[in-house]
């Protein structure tokens, strides 16, 4: 694990495992630990990279350059910065929208996607005006004041209210609460106001697996539906009962999923 000072920013970069490398982007409020059920499994097979995005998780907090296409240059940046001309790519929510982005533009960098609950669509200005409240006037000054509003979103009701998983449901929120709430919100802000990159999906050649969550309150599943599409030849799965955290929600399905799509690309387990 390291700190890399890549394109104005101060990236924590964690590595699992070798083989083909396979780079894990996150989704907004959380950092590369969200796939740790999954890397257990395809670091056996697989050089698995996690990146956590500049204003999140263990990396630094700039003022600036939050902006999408910069966080695909702050990720090139780090596979650059490891050698790696080709790799597979992981990515769920804003992490799918930035593989997305590299792949249609630099297809000689990626061998495959595998997307989760993204969207290729420009939020709606009804959701942005929602969700820049509850980040940029709550969480920015108080996460707890709002994190209990965020569980809906971010997570299906069948896991909230399972007796089973109440602890893994407790240390998701304490995940979110440990944010850096104005990095956070400064983070978000050109997220939530991103393009629309639709035109992008014919120009995907990559193989893609897309998946959601039946119950993804951030974004549903005909978002990943438009995704999938739009990508010639893509393989598109929604999990059933699970929102937008199929990584804790469902984590043995996601991994069984994830290494049938790896496996397939790469010829095969070993």
């Amino acid at each position: 694990m390291s700190l890399m000072h890549i394109n104005g920013a101060d990236l924590f970069v964690e590595e699992f495992g070798t083989g083909d490398p396979v780079i894990f982007t996150h989704a907004l409020f959380f950092n590369g630990r969200m796939y740790e059920r999954q890397i257990e499994r395809i670091a056996a097979r697989y050089r698995c990279i996690t990146v956590d995005w500049r204003g999140m998780g263990r990396s630094g907090k700039p003022l600036g350059g939050y902006d999408v296409d910069n966080l695909c240059h702050d990720v090139i940046g780090v596979a650059d910065r490891l050698g790696l001309d080709r790799f597979h790519w992981v990515g769920m929510s804003v992490g799918g929208v930035t593989g997305i982005r590299i792949a249609a533009q630099m297809p000689q960098r990626i061998r495959s996607l595998a997307i989760g609950g993204a969207s290729a669509e420009a939020e709606p200005i009804e959701k942005v005006v929602k969700y820049e409240k509850l980040l940029l006037d709550g969480f920015a000054q108080d996460p707890a004041s709002v994190v209990d509003g965020l569980l809906p979103i971010l997570y299906g009701e069948p896991f909230r209210t399972d007796p089973a998983r109440a602890d893994v449901l407790a240390r998701e929120r304490q995940l979110i609460l440990s944010n850096d709430g104005p990095a956070v919100a400064r983070a978000s802000a050109p997220i939530l106001r991103r393009v629309d990159i639709r035109h992008m999906l014919p120009h995907v050649g990559s193989p893609t697996y897309v998946f959601c969550g039946a119950l993804d309150g951030a974004n549903p599943p005909e978002k990943s539906r438009t995704i999938a599409a739009g990508i010639s030849g893509s393989l598109f799965e929604v999990f059933d009962g699970v929102g937008h955290q199929p990584n804790v929600e469902a984590p043995e399905l996601l991994a069984d999923r994830l290494l049938a799509h790896l496996d397939r690309v790469s010829g095969g387990a070993p």
